[in-house]
């Protein structure tokens, strides 16, 4: 029996996504990364994405290596899926935080990367270990790491293999706090950002992945002014206005 992708509504405008697979420590296979496409498919209402592990002191051990094999000549490597459900979140409007309790290994360390921001608890534990398993990884996962911790961290713990504590990664960027209770926090994170202009955030976060890709293209550039441009126009810009001067919570519809 495999895994499985919990989503549920943690409300305030947050989709809560959960990893579980008991006994092989929410371990990764891949009707879990279908089920992980579905939960970023567009859906009204939805604002921020908290991704977390079911169970205490886990994350995700990364890729369930009892569901790998060599792959036949001319097969889909298994990363190809991962790509596919990373870009899908980083194309989605809404931010996404991950709350890290224990380890977060290999695709699921690529998962919490490609989140917005994490928050870990003092017992998170990264490892990139695709040397150590003899593969070489994806060019879109190592340039994923790339733009999100710089060449330097990258080579680390590409290269290496070896498991970054807490502490070093908060030092390393790979987390952005660490609390002990990541979840908690994570939570109010995404209700905060919940609150946020939709169409603001929509448009922040598509140009940070825009920039983080490297060059951008003209064509890019004008939809991200156009884009720009409808949120100068927007009725949340005029409620933000208005609520800044009013002394007051702004109350925005993402329109």
């Amino acid at each position: 029996m495999g895994g499985a992708v919990h989503v549920e509504d943690a409300g305030g405008g947050v989709r809560l996504v959960t990893l579980s697979n008991p006994g092989r420590k929410n371990a990764l296979d891949g009707g879990m990364l279908d089920a992980l496409a579905r939960a970023f498919d567009p859906a009204p209402g939805v604002r921020a994405f908290l991704v977390t592990g079911a169970g205490e002191g886990v994350f995700s051990a990364g890729w369930d290596l009892n569901t790998l094999s060599r792959p036949s000549p001319g097969e889909r490597l298994p990363d190809a899926l991962l790509s596919v459900v990373l870009d899908r979140m980083a194309a989605h409007p809404a931010p996404c935080v991950a709350a890290i309790d224990g380890p977060a290994f290999g695709a699921a360390c690529e998962l919490a990367i490609a989140c917005d921001l994490r928050v870990g608890s003092p017992g998170a534990v990264f490892s990139m270990p695709p040397a150590r398993l003899g593969v070489v990884y994806s060019l879109e996962g190592l340039g994923r790491f790339r733009a999100r911790l710089g060449d330097a961290t990258t080579r680390s713990l590409f290269l290496s293999g070896r498991r970054v504590g807490a502490a070093e990664a908060l030092r390393r960027q790979l987390l952005d706090d660490v609390v002990e209770r990541p979840r908690d926090v994570a939570l109010a994170w995404c209700r905060e950002l919940a609150a946020n202009a939709p169409l603001a955030m929509q448009g922040l976060k598509h140009g940070l992945e825009l920039l983080s890709r490297g060059a951008v293209s003209v064509e890019e550039r004008a939809a991200y002014e156009a884009l720009r441009r409808r949120s100068f126009e927007s009725e949340d810009a005029d409620e933000g206005r208005r609520a800044i001067l009013e002394k007051r919570a702004p109350t925005f519809q993402g329109r």
